[in-house]
Formats: C-alpha cells, sequence, structure tokens
C-alpha cells in the first residue's frame, strides 16, 4: 500500500500551474453547468451529464445513494475533463432517473452501468464515487472485471473488517433539523452547512423519490467486501479519505487500500465524509495525478 498525502504544495501547483494562487473555497450549493443527457437502460430513462473529449479515456463519476450527480460532482468534471472523457451519472432509481418500485441490490447498479457503457459504446472506463459509489464502484471491479480499468474510491462503508451494516430507521430524516445535523456529520468544516445548503438538501430529498429506493437497498444491502474478494481487484486503485471523516473512520481506507494488490491512499485533512466536495482541488489533484499515472489514452481505445 503506498500512503501519499494529498495536501503536498508540489501536487497542487503543478495541477493547478497558471491558476490563481489562492484558490477558492468549495461550494456546496454548486450544480454542473452542463445539459443533462438522457439514454434507456433495460428501458429504464438514465440521465447522464457529459464534458471533455470524446476520443480521451472515460472517466464515470458515481455519486453516493442520496446525491444527485449534478450537485455532487459540481465542482469535479470542469477539472477532470481537462484530460478525461468524463461523465457523472444518475444510476436507476437515484438523482433525476426513472425510479422502479423493486428491491435495488447492488448487481441492480452494476449491471446498469456495464449496459449504460454497452449502449454509448465505451469498451472500458475507470470508476470513481463516495461512500456507496465507491461500494458500486469496487462492486463493479469484481462484477464486470473486463470492463473496468481502475478504481477511485472514497469514504465508502463496506469495507474488509467492517461491522455489518443493519438500518432499522427511515431511509432520512425528514425535517430540517435532521437534514441539518446529517449535513454537520457529513462535513468538517460546519460554517458550510448554511441555512441555504440544508435548504436545498432538503427540498431535493423530499422531492426526488429517493426514500423508496434508499430502503429497498439497504434492506438487503450486501455484507462488507472481504480481504480475499478485494484481493482479485488487481487494477490500479486510489483510495482518497478524510482524515476527520466521522462516517467512515481513516482506518476503514487504510484496510480498503491493504486489501487490494495494487492500491494507494490519498489522506486530504481537515475534511469529513466527502472529499469531492469539501476539498475539491485537493481530490481533483490526487485523481489527475493517480490517472496521469497509470491511464493512458491508448490502453482505453478497442
Amino acid at each position: 500500500m503506498l500512503i501519499r498525502l494529498a495536501a503536498v504544495l508540489g501536487l497542487l501547483l503543478s495541477f493547478t500551474s497558471g491558476a490563481r494562487a489562492q484558490e477558492p473555497g468549495p461550494d456546496l450549493l454548486a450544480v454542473l453547468d452542463l445539459p443533462a443527457k438522457e439514454v434507456q437502460v433495460f428501458g429504464l430513462r438514465t440521465v447522464y451529464y457529459e464534458a471533455g473529449q470524446s476520443t480521451a479515456p472515460v472517466l464515470i463519476l458515481i455519486p453516493g445513494i442520496n446525491w444527485e450527480a449534478r450537485h455532487a460532482w459540481a465542482q469535479n468534471v470542469a477539472a477532470l475533463a481537462r484530460t478525461y472523457r468524463v461523465i457523472a451519472i444518475d444510476l436507476p432509481g437515484l438523482g433525476r432517473s426513472d425510479k422502479p418500485l423493486i428491491d435495488f441490490q447492488m448487481e441492480t447498479w452494476t449491471d446498469a452501468l456495464a449496459e449504460f457503457l454497452r449502449v454509448r459504446g465505451i469498451p472500458r472506463a475507470t470508476f470513481a464515487g463516495p461512500s456507496m459509489g465507491g461500494a458500486i464502484a469496487i462492486q463493479m471491479a469484481l462484477a464486470h472485471p473486463e470492463l473496468v480499468q481502475a478504481l477511485v474510491v472514497s469514504a465508502t462503508e463496506s469495507g474488509p473488517g467492517a461491522p455489518p451494516q443493519t438500518f432499522t430507521g427511515p431511509a432520512f430524516v425528514a425535517t430540517l433539523a435532521g437534514t441539518r445535523t446529517s449535513l454537520l456529520r457529513t462535513f468538517f468544516d460546519p460554517s458550510l452547512v448554511t441555512d441555504a445548503l440544508v435548504r436545498m438538501r432538503y427540498e431535493y430529498l423530499l422531492g426526488s423519490n429517493i426514500g423508496y429506493t434508499f430502503q429497498r437497498h439497504l434492506a438487503d444491502h450486501r455484507p462488507p467486501f472481504t480481504a480475499p474478494e478485494l484481493e482479485r481487484i488487481r487494477i490500479p486503485a486510489l483510495f482518497v479519505w478524510c482524515r476527520q471523516d466521522q462516517r467512515t473512520p481513516l482506518p476503514e481506507g487504510e484496510a480498503y487500500a491493504r486489501a487490494l494488490p495494487d492500491a494507494e491512499l490519498s489522506v486530504i485533512d481537515k475534511c469529513g465524509h466527502l472529499p469531492n466536495m469539501e476539498r475539491p482541488s485537493e481530490f481533483n489533484a490526487v485523481v489527475a495525478d493517480f490517472l496521469r499515472r497509470h491511464i493512458s489514452a491508448a490502453a482505453q481505445r478497442p
């Protein structure tokens, strides 16, 4: 396992060469300024957002289960699309995509991703995601290894040695106060949890109809990935973890990185559960550096 500190000044300077010396802080109210695209995946309307050159290596961005792609990845797509063909996707049952009344399993989403790649004519891709999005990326590497070129994972609960997840309460607390409490556990800097962000999140949770998807998936949540399972994943993998993550503490990221043969761990300081949102500049830098070292355009083409 290789551990890299995401806050290394040289890495950030090389990634932001020519940019302003002072990076702006995170904007948790940002949404992607890209048109929503749609494709039929097993007859379901599936929404995604795309940027970058069509001939570049493909990077699929999967949000966490209770975030939509245009919000979760708003601070990442433009930076990563300078070099890669970036696709941020709302999987069936999530975000703005169709939400069938079914029991969602991990394979429901990995089958959907495989079909999405088939429909869009994409032979292989790197899959990235935080939280449940990262778990789906890992499951994708196990279920469809021929389609996965590399992994970028952060804040994923179902790691080796983690206790089985048991959810008996509601999918989310349908109050403003409950939404605020959840956000304060998600982000390290409490000043980021503004009234505007709480209202935005609350309106999304109430209006997106994801509660059913959330409950039906968590009712049949797969057990944590085991070390022997993860050892089968022999592609480059980057685990990006926040040092102050309350939901999935840093030892869980360290256990993941030890379990995969070709994995490395980048640790971001002063950061909670979602590094791509709370520390986007550092996240974009370490991901770009990882992809530069492991992914080439020639390897991506059929």
